[in-house]
């Protein structure tokens, strides 16, 4: 199994991805909270790597939460997360067919996890941007979970 690199922050959506990919790791791979930022910062490359050597001395002990802040603080701008919330927030289906709306919504999602955080709110929060003509067939079936909206 080979980790994710990071190599430095030229677009923010791969900093993103590299924390993914980093945490799906830590499912395989259980470790302690300081352990898991030995490994991704184990993982850093380049410029990246330099900018943790200038911060580690400051942060010794931190853990995963606390390095994450720091990691989206230098490569993550709040700005670029602010506004994948505003897209999430006004996603419309429009003139995708629903895969592609599906799979934009989960992708946006995840940087708005406090809008979907139940399945109940998930399903409407999909439900809601679907085509009126799809919208007005699946409104009438009060369908309780994002998978049966989705079906």
């Amino acid at each position: 199994m080979k980790p994710p690199l990071f190599h430095k922050g030229v677009h923010p959506l791969k900093a993103k991805a590299w924390v993914l990919g980093i945490e799906k790791l830590f499912e395989v791979f259980p470790c302690l909270e300081t352990q898991k930022v030995q490994l991704a910062t184990f993982t850093l490359e380049d410029e990246a790597r330099r900018w943790w050597m200038l911060v580690r001395d400051d942060n010794k002990g931190i853990d995963w939460a606390q390095f994450l802040a720091l990691f989206y603080e230098k490569y993550f701008l709040q700005c670029v997360h602010d506004r994948k919330v505003s897209e999430f927030e006004g996603l419309k289906q429009d003139n995708m067919i629903v895969a592609e709306y599906e799979t934009k919504f989960t992708e946006l999602a995840r940087f708005a996890p406090h809008m979907v955080d139940t399945d109940y709110k998930k399903a409407r929060k999909f439900e809601n941007g679907l085509r009126n003509d799809i919208l007005e067939r699946v409104d009438v079936l009060k369908l309780p979970t994002y998978v049966d909206v989705l079906d």
